[in-house]
Parts: C-alpha cells; structure tokens; sequence
C-alpha cells in the first residue's frame, strides 16, 4: 500500500470557518485603507502673532517713538477641520511593517468664525486709542507624509511592541489676511489721518522633513479586536515663506481718500519639535476591517531664520505691527501648534503564503 498524508481534521482549510482562515499567521499581507475624520486646530500662524507683533510694536519704539503699541487681548480660540486619510501597509509575518500613508487636514474660516487675533492701540503723543482685527486665518491645509518602518516582537499571546521609524514629509498652506486701523491726533505731523487695511491677503506656506523616531504596540484582544498605539517623537525643519498684498484706505480732514497696495514678503528657516500620538482600534470581518482612531499633534515652532519687509508707500507705524528686515520677535520664542483628529477608516486586506493568495 502507498503512503498517505494524514492531515488532521482542525488543520483542513475545508474545516475552518474563514475567520479561522483570515486569522492566520502568513507570510505577506498588503492592507489598503481610507477614510475621513474631523477634529480640531490651534495654528501656529495665529498663536505667534500676538506676541510677536507686540513685541515688533515695542522695539519700534526705539526709533519711531510715539508709533502705537499693539497689545492682544483677544486671541485665537481652536479652529474645526476636515480630514482625509488613506494608507497602504505591507506586513511580514505579522512582525515586520512597512506603511506609506498620506493625511491631509483642511478648515476653511468664514469671518463669523474666531479665526483670527484682536488688538488694541491705546492713545499715544501722536495716534488715539484703538482697537483692530490683525490676523485672520481664511484657510488652512496641512499636509503630512510618511513611510514608515515598524518591527513588532510578541511579548505575550495578545501583546505585541517594537520600535518604528517614520521618513517624514510636510507641507503647510495658510491663507491669511492682515487687518489695521488707526487715527492720527491734531498734534501729529499729518493730523486727523484715518488708516486702515480694507482688503487684501497672503499665502504662508511651509515645507518641512525629519525622520521621526517611535514605539509602537498592538494588543490582540479578540480573533476580530486589535488595539494598536504609536508614539513617535516628531523633529522636522525646513523653509517658510509669506507673500500677499494689503489694500490700505488713508482719509484725510479735507475729506478726499486714496487706496494703497502694500507686499508683506517674508522668508527664511523653521522648525517644529514636539510628539505624533495615534491611537485606534481595530475590527476585523474575514479580510475587512474598519478602524477608528484619533492623532495628536503637540507641536512647538520655531524659526532659525526670519527675513524680510512689508513694501510699500504707507508709513508702517499707521497699520504694520510686523517685522522690519529681520524678525527678532519670532526668532526668539516658540510657538504652540496643535492638532487633534478623529477618524474613521474602512480597509480591506490581501494575503499569500506559499500555496496561494488568499
């Protein structure tokens, strides 16, 4: 008689239920995933102009005495967005992961929204007391990259961490608008003088890299249940630059007006440190899969470099509290920049081993 294989019963694959089959260990698995998700900002581009423009306002002091202070005193509360998210994941033998995902954050600001900060001028020798919008944020989007390289090692039946390294990419697209308004007293060399921004905006983009360390932890706690969590320490420098135009309305005692376009144009290096938080589950049907999570972003900001003026004809104490030529102010502090996102994602996975692609 020949020999036959004998296969145990539990072992036939026409014995499992396909849970049994998708919840195996194989070789190669590819993961696709995209979904949507809302949350919430705190922009670096509206946490730094309070204290800088305060700051520029008083060193400006030093060779325009009498230019008006601006003081903040009603700053930027958190902003809603939008986000999109999508990945694709290849994994090892349940250890090894490489991840390429792209998340992209989007909010879009009407002016009934507190998008913006808030000044006062209090009366100077030669300006009286007022009070203006200086920044308001129109639209932002921000755009994050990573390919991601992840080791897992089983320390227990349903827990599994490792570390990861994240090759990071970054962009940032703010749409901004500059506000101003001031009056001139009779004592100033062109008395009665009202002056303020009535149009106009400026695009602030950014572009930043870093290859960002972490941990990352799965827990299986059921056959269709995973918990999986990433910390990851975030270090990503690069360029910046803002470039607009401001439409400024002078009106003078006789009566007559005349408009004025000005250019803020600026530029130079910037850097953000601080932690990426994700935190999700996951459940699991055959090869489908819906995950549900939230990343957060604790960012600090700060410039290496910031250069640049606002061009124009106006004088810039009548409705500029920005930087002239090299911004000290925003070299010397750091900024909070903060995003917290919920999402939802549904996914579907492929898998192959040596008999067959499942």
């Amino acid at each position: 008689m020949g020999n036959k294989t004998s296969v145990p019963l539990e072992d036939r694959e026409d014995n499992k239920t396909r849970m049994d089959i998708f919840n195996q260990v194989y070789e190669h698995r590819l993961m696709l995933r995209g979904g949507w998700g809302i949350g919430k900002l705190s922009p670096a581009i509206l946490n730094e102009t309070g204290p800088a423009w305060f700051q520029n306002s008083v060193f400006r002091q030093i060779t325009e005495p009498g230019a008006p202070l601006s003081v903040p005193y009603k700053p930027a509360k958190d902003l809603g967005l939008n986000s999109q998210f999508w990945d694709i994941r290849y994994g090892y033998k349940n250890k090894f992961e490489v991840q390429f995902a792209e998340d992209t954050s989007l909010g879009v600001y009407s002016r009934d929204l507190p998008a913006s900060n808030n000044f006062i001028s209090p009366r100077t020798d030669t300006y009286w007391a007022s009070s203006f919008e200086g920044n308001r944020l129109l639209r932002f989007e921000g755009v994050s990259q990573h390919l991601r390289f992840s080791y897992t090692h089983p320390f227990s039946k349903i827990l599994m961490v490792g570390p990861s390294i994240n090759f990071h990419r970054y962009t940032e697209r703010n749409n901004i608008s500059y506000g101003s308004y001031s009056t001139s007293r009779p004592e100033a060399p062109i008395p009665n003088k009202a002056t303020w921004s009535i149009g106009g905006d400026a695009n602030a983009e950014y572009s930043m890299k870093g290859i960002l360390p972490g941990i990352f932890a799965k827990f299986k706690l059921r056959d269709w249940w995973e918990l999986r969590a990433r910390l990851e320490l975030l270090d990503r420098k690069g360029n910046f630059s803002v470039l607009g135009s401001q439409i400024i309305q002078e009106s003078f005692t006789d009566g007559s007006s005349q408009f004025n376009a000005v250019a803020p144009a600026y530029g130079g290096k910037v850097r953000d440190k601080g932690t990426i938080f994700n935190l999700e589950t996951s459940f699991q049907y055959c090869r489908f899969s819906l995950d549900i999570g939230m990343i957060r972003q604790d960012v600090r900001r700060t410039y290496d470099s910031y250069l640049g003026d606002t061009i124009g004809n106006v004088p810039r104490s009548d409705y500029s509290a920005r930087s002239v030529y090299i911004g000290f102010s925003e070299m010397s502090s750091s900024i909070k920049h903060t995003v917290t996102e919920f999402y939802i994602m549904p996914g579907v996975s492929f898998y192959y081993d040596a008999d067959k692609i499942y």
